[in-house]
């Protein structure tokens, strides 16, 4: 019983991912199991000015993970520009769902991020966001959404 209520809480996330995402350019070219970007079943996926980007990405440790970190880099045209996270977003080990930290090699887990979008940024049609987990410092696993700032 306990099996299928595992297998089902980490199918249930790849039947709804979200289209269109890609694998990254920069981060590592192993992309999570499955991302469902909320409320966007199509990339680009459209983002309030003002208002955050969530995400729920499923993902299965290649190693013991002491310290997830979330790091995010926009891309304006080729140029890639970091995103700057909260502290409080970078604490990745404080949004999983179904873990806690450390998490052991081969463990899958559910790990809710968010992605804040400032109200000064101005809107955009089209812009490429790579979110790269990493254990501290070092990336292993990345995924590449594009996003459709707008003004609300």
């Amino acid at each position: 019983m306990f099996r299928f209520l595992f297998l089902a809480s980490a199918l249930i996330p790849a039947i709804l991912a979200t289209e269109g995402l890609q694998t990254c350019n920069r981060g590592p070219s192993v992309r999570p199991d499955s991302v469902n970007v909320i409320g966007c079943d199509q990339t680009p996926c459209v983002i309030i000015l003002g208002e955050s980007a969530r995400m729920e990405m499923v993902f299965t440790a290649p190693t013991t993970i002491q310290d997830l970190r979330p790091s995010a880099t926009a891309f304006m045209g080729i140029l890639p520009v970091p995103y700057p996270l909260p502290p409080e977003i970078q604490r990745g080990c404080d949004h999983l769902a179904n873990a806690t930290c450390p998490i052991p090699a081969g463990t899958t887990v559910k790990y809710n991020f968010e992605l804040p979008v400032s109200e000064d940024y101005p809107p955009t049609p089209n812009l490429p966001v790579e979110i790269t987990l990493q254990d501290g410092t070092t990336g292993f696993q990345c995924i590449r959404v594009t996003i459709r700032a707008t003004r609300g």
